[in-house]
């Protein structure tokens, strides 16, 4: 396997790679993704790792929506994506992806754990909590654990590699439509490429240094539907002032500003933060007025109803009837 590294990876051959992955020795699988680094990889790549780990966690949750990204900006932002995946499900059933810290101060999974979500939803849990909330968050350690050796090398490897990109685009819930924020603009179009070799729609951006919809710069987005169009989206766009952004000191602080942006509470940067990325969501979902999205954000923060959708997805969480 390592001497098709030193030829042209089509998707085919890197579904084979991935597919025996697990199987290799850590030395092999060290020099696996090492060498992929070196040499880079396109959205063949990309789409032939992610369907075969796809492989190994089907989990059918009907037709639902994702937001997640990348990681890896080192802009310690609240948990902007988790955030939106809360409020969206008000409107559309919602699969997050997550897991623990990696490169920042709080992960997904963290943050819902501060906030009193049970973050740990096998099939039979996860398939209640769609049905009975629009909400579910599948903790990729829980899914992907036939990876569990490839994740020990990574952590003793200690650089970035293909499986940093990976984490959006193998959602065992195969969403059919998702928001992918990334980490350098560098990764939009393979990224985007692989969306829509992955049969997936959505958008894929990078927001002046965060993979976040940015509130106070410039953010480039690839808009994948029936073709890939890019598009560049400034505060404006969205009918707010610019403004900067505060970062959060670690995943407790995240999980108390989110709540107070949910009550009608919370500072303005971090308002302004969830409802631009928010606004973006509904936007891949069909609604195609982003001022208008931002004033859909504001009526619901102003009616408690993002609030009472997260005390909803907490208390159905704790309850534990369905192991």
């Amino acid at each position: 396997m390592i001497e098709a590294l030193f030829t042209n990876i089509n998707m085919e051959k890197a579904y084979e790679i991935a597919l025996k992955l697990p199987e290799m020795d850590e030395v092999e699988i060290s020099a696996i993704l090492t060498g992929l680094e070196l040499k880079g990889y396109d959205a063949e790549v990309l789409a032939g790792f992610s369907r075969a780990i796809l492989e190994k966690v089907k989990l059918d949750l009907g037709k639902v929506f994702d937001t997640c990204g990348t990681g890896g900006d080192r802009s310690s932002t609240i948990n902007v994506s988790t955030a939106v995946a809360i409020a969206v499900s008000v409107f559309h059933p919602v699969a997050k992806h997550g897991n623990r810290a990696v490169s920042s101060r709080s992960g997904s999974a963290d943050v819902l754990e501060k906030l009193g979500v049970k973050i740990e939803q096998p099939n039979e849990f996860a398939k209640r909590m769609i049905r009975e909330t629009n909400f579910a968050f599948l903790f990729a350690p829980l899914y992907h654990s036939s990876f569990a050796k490839v994740v020990g090398v990574r952590r003793k490897l200690r650089i970035r590699t293909i499986f940093n990109v990976l984490g959006p685009l193998v959602n065992p819930a195969n969403p059919e439509r998702q928001i992918i924020g990334v980490s350098n603009e560098k990764l939009l179009l393979p990224v985007a490429e692989t969306l829509e070799l992955l049969g997936r729609r959505g958008i894929v951006l990078y927001g002046g240094g965060i993979d976040e919809v940015h509130p106070g710069a410039e953010t480039i987005a690839y808009f994948v539907e029936n073709s890939i169009e890019k598009l560049r989206l400034k505060p404006e766009d969205f009918g707010i002032s610019e403004c900067g952004i505060i970062p959060c000191k670690d995943s407790e602080d995240s999980a108390r500003r989110i709540k107070n942006v949910f009550a009608n509470a919370g500072l303005e940067e971090d308002r302004n933060l969830i409802a631009v990325n928010f606004a973006t969501a509904l936007y891949a979902l069909g609604f195609e007025d982003l001022k208008e999205n931002v004033a859909i954000f504001n009526e619901k923060v102003e009616r408690g109803e993002f609030l009472r959708k997260l005390e909803e997805i907490i208390c159905r969480s704790m309850n534990t009837s369905i192991q």
